[in-house]
């Protein structure tokens, strides 16, 4: 009795950590906006007219991406942490969970991405549909 108990145990244990791991992500919860405003509609929160400065900004934004959180989601794809691509969250939204983490996430401070590079990063991110609020050229 006590091996079938201890086989349960160990049985359960590795399927609550499966479940955990599969639907926990790297932010835990859901990748909706959770503050801010919607992520359809109002207006955009910053707006590039210039191609030169909107190239220049996506390519220094997916060079802070990738060096910071390319690791959990490469190109914005699942991997530790949640797919990133086609959430649509508000540059707010996305900002705040970058500087202050959830769930399994840990913020990301100005150390590791400085404050100057957020502006690349968030044209990035609207490059991949993961910020709804930023427009280019």
């Amino acid at each position: 009795m006590t091996d079938g108990f201890l086989w349960m145990t160990r049985a359960m244990s590795a399927a609550t950590l499966v479940m955990a791991v599969a639907s926990g992500g790297c932010g835990g919860g859901s990748a909706e906006p959770t503050s801010g405003e919607p992520a359809s509609g109002g207006e955009p929160a910053l707006v590039i007219t210039d191609a030169a400065e909107w190239q220049a900004l996506t390519a220094s934004g997916q060079a802070s991406y990738d060096r910071t959180c390319g690791t959990c989601h490469p190109g914005g794809d699942a991997d530790l942490g949640p797919a990133l691509k086609g959430h649509m969250r508000t540059s707010a939204d996305m900002t705040k969970q970058i500087r202050e983490g959830s769930g399994r996430m840990a913020p990301i401070d100005t150390t590791k991405l400085p404050e100057e590079e957020m502006k690349g990063m968030m044209v990035y991110l609207s490059t991949i549909s993961a910020v709804s609020d930023v427009k280019g050229p």
